[in-house]
C-alpha cells in the first residue's frame, strides 16, 4: 500500500508541471495586420572602437497612420542592448559616430516647426540629445569628417 502511494505522489508531482502549463494558442494563419507587428531593423553603424553597433527599429503607429524610428545600440557581443531614443510623435535615424567615439550623430524632426530632419548629436555615455542644426530645409544626409584643427566636425 505504501508503495502505491509513493508511485502516486511522485506521479502527481512530475506531472503538475506539465498540466499547469499554459495552452499553447491555437495556430491561426498570418494577415496583413500581422505586419504591423513586425519591426525593421537598420542603419547599422559600427562604432571606431568596434565594440558597439548603434541602428534604427522602426515600428507602426496603426493609431496615427505612420511608422516611427528610434536609435538602439548593442554591444558586438550581444550582451547588452540600450535604447537611446524613445520619442513616440518623432523618429530618429541615420546614426553616424564620431571619430573618437564619444558621441552618436543623428537625423530627426522633433523639436522642428518645418517637421523637417535635423543633425542632432548624442553623447554616448548618455543624457540628451542636442540640435545641431537650424536649416529651414531639413538634412538629408551628413557624414564627420576628422580636422586635425576642429578634432571632428560635420560635412
Amino acid at each position: 500500500m505504501i508503495r502505491v502511494s509513493a508511485f502516486a505522489v511522485l506521479t502527481v508531482a512530475f506531472a503538475a508541471p506539465i498540466l499547469a502549463q499554459t495552452p499553447v494558442p491555437e495556430r491561426r494563419p498570418f494577415t496583413a495586420l500581422d505586419l504591423h507587428a513586425l519591426k525593421g531593423v537598420s542603419s547599422p553603424e559600427i562604432s571606431p572602437d568596434g565594440g558597439w553597433v548603434a541602428y534604427t527599429v522602426s515600428t507602426d503607429d496603426v493609431v496615427e497612420d505612420r511608422q516611427v524610428s528610434d536609435l538602439w545600440m548593442t554591444s558586438w557581443d550581444g550582451q547588452t542592448t540600450i535604447r537611446l531614443t524613445s520619442t513616440p510623435k518623432a523618429s530618429e535615424h541615420a546614426p553616424r559616430w564620431s571619430p573618437d567615439g564619444r558621441f552618436l550623430a543623428f537625423l530627426s524632426s522633433r523639436d522642428d516647426d518645418n517637421d523637417v530632419s535635423q543633425l542632432w548629436l548624442l553623447p554616448r555615455t548618455g543624457g540628451e540629445a542636442e540640435k545641431v542644426t537650424e536649416e529651414k530645409g531639413g538634412v538629408e544626409d551628413f557624414d564627420w569628417v576628422l580636422d586635425i584643427n576642429l578634432r571632428g566636425a560635420f560635412l
